[in-house]
């Protein structure tokens, strides 16, 4: 079995994603010259996000930049696509802080702490698989790679001359910034706005992520545990007023999970909405980009972040489909359960609650679609579309 997880071994990842970025979401105490240095970080990378995605959004507004390069037109659309997702993702997060901060700690009271409760709800079952880490670290792998590949291909470049080799002056993103990029100063400026706001974007967009996933597999476990508790008791007629009060608080505690399943929606809701949108527009991008550029350094590496997002949205509908499948198991329990040997006032409030469990918990992205498996399907489908009919056009 191993050592049992703990509440936070679930949010350490989607935690440390906004940590990282200077944000803490649990305000943790720690000496005042670390809050200074994470504050100052973190306004940092706000203003460096703000100044580039306003950058972004002017360049495309001046249609004469792009004009004549079907491939600039749709790296710039990738950039902006990728871009918008994240600022939707920066912007719920901010607005939902307090709320996904309460909802976080509500999940935490609940949690199983000593090592028996912990073995009967099967924590480690509903942990973040070993898959879905390995995709993950891949994703960020990925990210890390195209932001630091163009430096170190400057620097290569600039060795490789010995030092008389002008500087490429290689960037993260080609969008043209409103000074010149192209002067060791310059340079330097420009590259650490970059980074700041690349690092801003992945890890919002992955964390945002990460912390749907986590409440949501939280949410699962306890569906799956009140289930198994459900489907295991045994009632009497003779005990009547006791087989009444255990079901009284089975309906209580799934009363208090769907409460939390709805904060769930509230939260994410229009996040997930974006999120499908961007999802998208961004796979078809990097399709289209992939096949014009070849099999080269870069159409590798856009090719490697294909399957990265691809992987990130499997992984979110799989949660998806998790809540989906373990809300609708408390219906099957109660089915299961020997209702027949209990009293007719028994039978008439299980069946009360058999009928509310047959609706599933289902993660809605503002009621557009449900967020599960056929979503992942339906999306993979519309790409793989799009991508055939690229491929025939460029090879005409």
């Amino acid at each position: 079995m191993g050592e049992q997880r703990s509440y936070g071994d679930y949010t350490y990842m989607a935690h440390m994603m906004f940590k990282t970025l200077g944000y803490d979401l649990f305000d943790s105490p720690r000496p005042r010259w670390q809050n200074l240095l994470l504050r100052s970080y973190f306004v940092l990378c706000v203003v460096s996000n703000f100044y580039e995605a306003s950058m972004v959004t002017y360049r495309i507004l001046q249609w004469e930049s792009l004009a004549g390069s079907p491939s600039k037109t749709m790296r710039q659309g990738l950039h902006f696509f990728y871009m918008f997702s994240a600022q939707v993702k920066f912007v719920t997060f901010i607005i939902y802080r307090q709320r996904l901060r309460l909802l976080s700690n509500n999940l935490r009271k609940i949690y199983p702490h000593d090592d028996q409760k912990q073995e009967k709800y099967h924590v480690n079952r509903f942990y973040l698989s070993r898959t879905t880490r390995f995709v993950l670290c891949l994703y960020y792998f990925t990210m890390v790679l195209m932001a630091l590949g163009p430096l170190i291909q400057s620097c290569i470049m600039y060795l490789i001359g010995f030092g008389k080799a002008e500087i490429s002056y290689q960037r993260i993103f080609p969008t043209r910034l409103s000074f010149d990029s192209e002067t060791p100063l310059g340079y330097v400026v420009a590259y650490v706005i970059d980074f700041t706001y690349s690092q801003l974007i992945v890890n919002v967009s992955l964390g945002t992520d990460l912390w749907m996933m986590c409440i949501s597999s939280q949410i699962s476990m306890h569906f799956a545990y009140l289930a198994k508790v459900l489907s295991s008791y045994c009632p009497r007629r003779e005990k009547e007023g006791q087989d009444c009060y255990f079901l009284a608080g089975v309906v209580k505690r799934h009363q208090l999970i769907l409460s939390y399943h709805q904060d769930v929606n509230n939260v994410f809701g229009l996040l997930l909405a974006s999120n499908l949108f961007t999802t998208a527009s961004l796979l078809c991008c990097m399709a289209y980009y992939t096949v014009v550029q070849g099999f080269n350094m870069e159409g590798i590496s856009y090719m490697m972040l294909f399957v990265s997002v691809a992987a990130q949205f499997y992984m979110v509908s799989l949660h998806g489909q998790m809540l989906i499948d373990f809300s609708t198991k408390i219906a099957e329990a109660a089915y299961e359960n020997r209702w027949y040997d209990g009293s007719l006032r028994y039978k008439k409030k299980i069946l009360i609650l058999m009928g509310r469990a047959q609706r599933p918990a289902e993660i809605s992205a503002r009621g557009i679609i449900i967020i599960s498996l056929d979503t992942f399907k339906i999306l993979m489908t519309i790409t793989y579309r799009y991508f055939a009919v690229i491929r025939q056009t460029v090879e005409k």
